[in-house]
């Protein structure tokens, strides 16, 4: 009885492994077509076909293909924010910091999450399951984010005015990042217009700094 037993569990173990490989696969393949293609070109037979999976796969681990984009969004912010953390880590103290995150989040807004990101932003504003989906991982993503943040600019605990001036410099963070998005080839001006605000940001903080 005891063998029998022990046979089940790992069969069990053994199926919770093959379906987290094949979700984890899913995932992978979904954050590469969202970078690569977009949300439009995100379809979940282009996923599966990546993947090397066959397209009764993917309904076994999602209910839609929105849930199925949501999902590889919060897991490719996962990953950024497990690489953010390590590079916060590294960050030197005094002043220098303030700017050195500055920049780290700048690099972070540019990079393929915020792009996929935006993406899916906008194809959400005419599809209402995907809004509806997409505002749980906002949420999830702005916690996460200023708990992050609050890390990088070496504030132990909550501030309201820190975090006034973290939320800010987010909002100018984004703003910015998406001019090249709007304007193909403004990639330079972007970067000339964020070392200015960097630079009023980094003065504000000094301030507000004890």
């Amino acid at each position: 009885m005891f063998l029998a037993m022990a046979t089940v569990e790992s069969d069990r173990r053994t199926q919770e492994e093959r379906r987290a490989t094949t979700r984890a696969a899913l995932l992978d393949a979904a954050i590469e077509c969202l970078v690569e293609h977009g949300y439009a070109g995100t379809t979940t037979g282009r996923v599966c076909e990546r993947a090397g999976l066959s397209r009764g796969a993917i309904g076994h681990h999602f209910h839609t293909r929105a849930d199925m984009v949501v999902e590889a969004l919060r897991e490719l912010a996962r990953r950024r924010a497990g690489e953010m953390i390590g590079e916060a880590e590294r960050l030197p103290p005094g002043s220098e910091r303030v700017e050195r995150a500055l920049d780290l989040l700048w690099t972070w807004f540019n990079g393929p999450l915020f792009h996929a990101a935006v993406d899916v932003a906008v194809a959400a504003r005419t599809d209402p399951e995907l809004r509806t989906t997409l505002e749980s991982i906002e949420r999830e993503l702005g916690r996460e984010t200023l708990r992050c943040c609050r890390g990088m600019f070496a504030a132990a605990e909550a501030d309201a005015s820190n975090d006034q001036l973290i939320q800010m410099s987010l909002a100018a963070i984004r703003g910015l990042a998406l001019l090249p998005v709007l304007q193909p080839g403004s990639q330079r001006r972007a970067d000339k217009q964020w070392a200015f605000a960097r630079e009023r940001l980094a003065e504000l903080f000094a301030v507000a700094t004890p």
